[in-house]
């Protein structure tokens, strides 16, 4: 009987997953890798199973590891504990007690990592022979500013010039790799060539994306001050990322198409979310904003169809066109007084979304914005709206009430067509709002009921596209 039942080139494939895991780098025995495979954490470290509240903590890999509700928070005098884990150093929570107190709603919050010898990995798996030759796309502010260690034991390598450079390096084997990007002090680390012609993985087109696939996990090190356009665009078997508290800014289509992106934590720094950041992401079932961010950028979450919740900080002013547009499991959602503003297809096709409650800071309600809710069942619309766009509540077909504040003048074109649970209609203006065409209610129900202010029935009943439902209205009873 032989000693091993497999070979040593298994071996050396399951010590790199090991090393993967758990951040180390030296070389290892078989008798060592029962032992270092039973010390592996997961997120939070294991422990009891938590039930989501309404401050609900995650790690960076979506683990809910601690929940409290609003009550609770009350008498809290310390954030939970932080989870540790191999090779990182954990930073704290993108929330501080203080603005969780001070905001007293529902908050997703994410635990922030660097890793705990400031250098960013990268981690690869070169599956097939005959792409062995893997490109690497950064940039640096100083030149030779950072050292690239390829995870292979080759000779380091540095690389000349300022701004975007590139590189290809050949492996031997296919196997899994670490690659470690190790920037000089003062010297800017940027990863991708923030366009559209290259992710951190290579450039674009089919070959292209090939090795974009091989980038498996990322830790970002220090050095790095924003994730800059494309950084990870098409890694779509990119599974965790762990973002420290030093990056400000995410920028457009950073993580565009990682289909197996399941959790991301934004650090506290971060200002903006650019637009199309995570569209596409349709694993991301977690992702926490902090305080800070202003905005949120056209298309940032859209067709995330895992998203199950989300909640906007009082510091966001407004929700881009398409923001979490075909996000199909958003079951709620908060918007906080300080928006201003709801793009147009904002929350198109949230198929879950039961209620929405828009603040008295919002003045127009873009064209598509909650169109194809199909089971939002409640909406409050304040009274600061003053337009409602076109579609913007069709084929919301669970509402069955809805009343619009005397200061909308203007109803765009099927903004409340296909609602087919309507039951009533509450109209508060005394002059009828325009409407744009006499689609806007188009498929009411027969016994759908709209009422508009005494007084004011013939005014409704003869104004343009207003007549097409005459028979529908009633005067509001006293």
């Amino acid at each position: 009987m032989p000693e091993y039942l497999i070979q040593g080139e298994t071996l050396t494939g399951i010590a790199d997953a090991i090393r993967a895991k758990t951040g180390e780098s030296g070389q290892m025995t078989p008798l060592e890798m029962p032992e270092k495979i039973a010390s592996i954490q997961t997120g939070g470290g294991g422990g009891t199973a938590v039930s989501a509240a309404d401050i609900n903590f995650y790690d960076y890999d979506g683990m809910l590891v601690a929940a409290w509700t609003l009550e609770e928070i009350a008498g809290k005098t310390a954030l939970p504990d932080n989870p540790s884990h191999p090779g990182l150093t954990a930073q704290g929570w993108n929330w501080t007690l203080e603005n969780l107190k001070a905001a007293n709603r529902p908050m997703n919050v994410g635990q922030m990592y660097i890793t705990d010898d400031g250098k960013t990995r990268l981690y690869i798996t070169i599956a097939a022979p005959g792409r062995q030759d893997v490109p690497l796309y950064i940039s640096q502010s100083i030149a030779n500013g950072v050292t690239i260690d390829w995870g292979d034991g080759s000779a380091a390598e540095t690389l000349p010039g300022t701004g975007n450079v590139h590189t290809v390096h050949h492996y031997a084997d296919i196997g899994s790799y670490r690659i470690t990007l190790s920037p000089a002090s003062g010297c800017e680390l940027g990863l991708g060539a923030n366009s559209s012609s290259a992710c951190v993985m290579g450039g674009t087109g089919n070959n292209g994306r090939v090795y974009y696939n091989m980038l498996q996990k990322v830790e970002i090190g220090s050095g790095v001050a924003s994730i800059g356009s494309n950084a990870f665009s098409f890694c779509c078997s990119l599974a965790s990322v762990t973002i420290p508290e030093s990056v400000t800014s995410i920028g457009r289509y950073a993580f565009n198409y990682c289909y197996s992106l399941a959790s991301v934590t934004i650090p506290e720094g971060v200002t903006s979310i650019g637009s199309s950041a995570f569209y596409n992401c349709y694993s991301l079932a977690s992702v926490t904003i902090p305080e800070g961010v202003t905005s949120i950028g056209n298309h940032a979450f859209s067709s995330c169809y895992s998203l199950a919740s989300v909640t906007i900080p009082e510091s966001v002013t407004s929700i881009g066109d398409n923001a979490f547009y075909n996000c199909y499991s958003l079951a709620s959602v908060t918007i906080p007084e300080s928006v201003t503003s709801i793009g147009i297809y904002a929350f198109y096709s949230c198929y879950s979304l039961a209620s929405v409650t828009i603040p008295e800071s919002v003045t127009s309600i873009g064209r598509y914005a909650f169109n194809y809710c199909y089971s939002l069942a409640s909406v409050t619309i304040p009274e600061s709206v003053t337009s409602i766009g076109n579609y913007a509540f069709s084929f919301c077909c669970s509402l069955a009430s809805v009343t619009i504040p005397e200061g909308v003048t203007s109803i765009g074109g099927d903004a409340f067509s296909s609602c087919y649970g309507m039951a009533e209609y509450h109209l508060l203006a005394a002059e009828p709002p325009t409407l744009s065409s006499s689609n806007a209610f188009n498929n009411i129900p027969d016994d759908c009921v709209i009422y508009v202010p005494q007084g004011a029935l013939a005014a409704y009943q003869s104004a343009t596209n207003w007549s097409t439902y005459a028979d529908h209205m009633q005067e509001e009873p006293q």
